[in-house]
């Protein structure tokens, strides 16, 4: 007898995903994932980009938040 869940007959895509996280600066993400069993990152990930509102054209430019960053910067200077 086979323990666990059944294997799955559905096609999967692997995606393997490196971040790099600064602390005082992404402390928000470390807690977050910090807090989260290992087994359950993924999924936590998952939920986590399909609420943000995935748009390729925010991303594609360099991102929303580096366009901010670059206002700051110049307001600073």
């Amino acid at each position: 007898m086979a323990r666990g869940r059944p294997a799955s007959t559905t096609p999967t895509w692997e995606c393997h995903i490196h971040l790099r996280l600064r602390v005082g600066e992404d402390d928000d993400l470390i807690a977050f994932l910090s807090n989260l069993p290992s087994g359950r990152r993924a999924l936590a990930l998952k939920v986590a980009l399909r609420s943000g509102g995935m748009q390729p054209g925010q991303i594609a430019g360099g991102g929303i938040d580096d366009d901010l960053a670059a206002v700051v910067d110049d307001f600073l200077k």
